[in-house]
């Protein structure tokens, strides 16, 4: 993987991996929404476009299967 790509999976258990470079959390589904929201006040805050990507790429995460 690229070190600039994000990745954000969901593992068997039901939790988010999220994944850049050599960065990685792991994180309850209700953490998600939140850490969209918090990269995405950085981003408005500081003009970082990787703080928008990583909100983007939150999101795009399928919502957890019922």
């Amino acid at each position: 993987m690229s070190a600039n790509r994000i990745e954000v999976v969901r593992l068997a258990d039901g939790q988010v991996s999220v994944r850049k470079g050599s960065w990685f959390d792991v994180f309850d589904e209700g953490r998600r929404e939140p850490w969209a929201t918090w990269y995405e006040q950085m981003h408005a805050e500081y003009g970082y476009d990787g703080y928008l990507d990583m909100a983007k790429a939150l999101r795009s995460l399928p919502p957890l299967a019922a």
